[in-house]
C-alpha cells in the first residue's frame, strides 16, 4: 500500500527531492512522509498543497490481496483507499553505518572518522595564555587541549 503512494509521489515531486523523502505511514487520513534533513522537510512542506491535490485527484486503489483483514470481506475486487486529507512531513536524520547495538557509541565513532579541526597558531597561543590565567583546572585543561589543535604545531604550553 505504501509503495503505491511512493509511486505517486515520484510522479509529482521534483527529481532533486526523490532521494531525500520516503512514505513512512498512513494514519487517520494523514500521509506521513519522512525526509533526511530539515531542508527537504521545508521544501516538501512548501509542496504539500500540490502533493495533496495530486493525491486527491489520483486515488490509490487496492486489490483484495492488499487489504487488511477487516476490509477483505468486501464484495468488490478493488477498493479505493480512504481519502488523504493531510500530508505530514518530518525529519529523520540518517546515522553512520555503525549500529548502536555494536557496543560503540555512534557519536564517538563519527567523531573518530572526522579529521581533527585545526586552529591558527595565533589562536592556539591566545588560548594557552588564557589557560595560564585561569584557576579552574578542568577549564584550563580544556583550553590547552583546544590549543593543541594548531595548524602548525601548537606554541609552548604554559605550566599547569
Amino acid at each position: 500500500m505504501l509503495s503505491k503512494y511512493s509511486v505517486l509521489l515520484r510522479k509529482i515531486l521534483p527529481p532533486e527531492c526523490l532521494n531525500h523523502v520516503e512514505v513512512a505511514n498512513i494514519r487517520n487520513q494523514n500521509l506521513i512522509l519522512i525526509t533526511d534533513s530539515p531542508v527537504w522537510t521545508t521544501r516538501l512542506r512548501q509542496l504539500s498543497p500540490q502533493i495533496l491535490q495530486f493525491l486527491v485527484s489520483n486515488p490509490v486503489e487496492l486489490k483484495n490481496t492488499e487489504l487488511d483483514n477487516t476490509a477483505k470481506n468486501s464484495e468488490s475486487s478493488a477498493q479505493k483507499m480512504p481519502m488523504i486529507h493531510h500530508v505530514q512531513i518530518s525529519t529523520r536524520y540518517k546515522h553512520s553505518h555503525h549500529t548502536a547495538g555494536s557496543g560503540e557509541n555512534i557519536a564517538n565513532v563519527e567523531n573518530q572518522l572526522k579529521p581533527l579541526p585545526k586552529i591558527s597558531s595565533k589562536t592556539a597561543e591566545l588560548l594557552s595564555q588564557s589557560a595560564s590565567s585561569i584557576d579552574h583546572q578542568q577549564l584550563k585543561t580544556a583550553l590547552l587541549k583546544i590549543a593543541a589543535h594548531a595548524k602548525d604545531k601548537s606554541p609552548k604550553k604554559p605550566e599547569k
